[in-house]
């Protein structure tokens, strides 16, 4: 194994994990995953934010689903967010905005 530094200066994680219809636990994948990272990596690389300084990235389960929604993290997996992908994208690219502005 060897250890890498990390290109980006934050990562964020946005739950995408899908399951087969009917399944008893929720997915977020299903609840706009997928099209809330696309609109934010076009919206972080119009900002000139996309590349170094911050890296979005989808994962599989976070094993916290809830309801209806997407789990996404802005601090690596430390501490995670229940959000509305469609209704909260606006709030999810200003905290984005606030990470990358911090040293």
């Amino acid at each position: 194994m060897k250890d890498l530094s990390s290109p980006f200066q934050n990562i964020v994680l946005i739950c995408g994990n899908t399951r087969p219809p009917g399944a008893p636990k929720h997915s977020c994948g299903d609840h706009g995953a997928e099209d809330l990272k696309r609109w934010l990596k076009q919206q972080l690389k119009a900002e000139g934010l996309w590349g170094t300084r911050v890296r979005v990235s989808t994962t599989s389960c976070l094993d916290v689903c809830p309801k209806e929604g997407v789990i996404c993290s802005f601090d690596r997996g430390q501490s995670l967010v229940h959000l509305d992908a469609e209704t909260e994208r606006e709030h999810v690219l200003q905290r984005i905005r606030e990470l990358c502005a911090s040293p």
